[in-house]
């Protein structure tokens, strides 16, 4: 993605982030996305035409999923303008989007989420040890054949304003260009990672406050 590219995604994806679906309608699963190539569709509207005649809740989960696909390639564009993170040539492989300090062993999946439902009433907790959470994304993600063990960088968004702003943070790309800046600054080999079975992961917490104002805050590298 060049400076043009991401200028017209990353607009396209503000104005979408009003009409995209908080739910997904459907579980992701093998049969379910095996009904499209997703990866193959640049624009909501050619989403928009190849999903009109499937039913409702597959309409909502590709145009959630499309959305957040779209908005993970905007981070990883934002990680990769410092000069000590670069891209995976291989954008079909399934091991690693990013990669920090040419150092093999800080190669990331970056993936972008909310914190879930059921550790929404002890964020405080979660984001001085998130290890618990961490373990919750890792063993219960999708079952699919896209998805594996790999590291994961957690780019966490919640909202103490309103938690339906989910999608406005996941777009907010002045916020998060200035976050990524800062963390890939700072990340070492050294960093307090969490450790999955044979991965390891960290989490980048990207809050609104009440008042409208913005808090970050790193796990492993504070």
């Amino acid at each position: 993605m060049n400076l043009k590219q991401f200028n017209q995604l990353s607009s396209d994806l503000q104005s979408l982030a009003k009409i995209i679906p908080l739910n997904w309608g459907a579980i992701q699963n093998d049969k379910t996305d095996n009904n499209l190539d997703m990866f193959a569709i640049h624009t909501f509207i050619e989403l928009e035409n190849k999903i009109s005649l499937f039913p409702e809740p597959s309409k909502t989960y590709f145009r959630r999923r499309w959305f957040l696909w779209k908005c993970a390639q905007c981070d990883e564009y934002l990680f990769n303008l410092n000069g000590n993170v670069s891209q995976n040539p291989n954008q079909k492989s399934q091991t690693y989007d990013i990669e920090f300090n040419s150092d093999l062993e800080l190669r990331f999946d970056v993936k972008g989420t909310v914190i879930p439902r059921n550790f929404r009433d002890k964020i405080n907790l979660m984001m001085d040890d998130p290890s618990e959470m961490i373990r919750f994304f890792y063993d219960n993600q999708s079952k699919g054949i896209r998805n594996g063990i790999q590291n994961r960088l957690f780019i966490i968004h919640h909202s103490y304003k309103n938690e339906a702003r989910e999608m406005y943070l996941r777009c907010h790309w002045d916020l998060k260009k200035e976050i990524y800046k800062s963390y890939a600054s700072q990340i070492t080999r050294t960093s307090n990672f969490v450790n999955y079975k044979e991965v390891k992961a960290d989490v980048i917490f990207i809050f609104e406050n009440a008042d409208h104002t913005f808090t970050p805050h790193f796990y492993g590298i504070r």
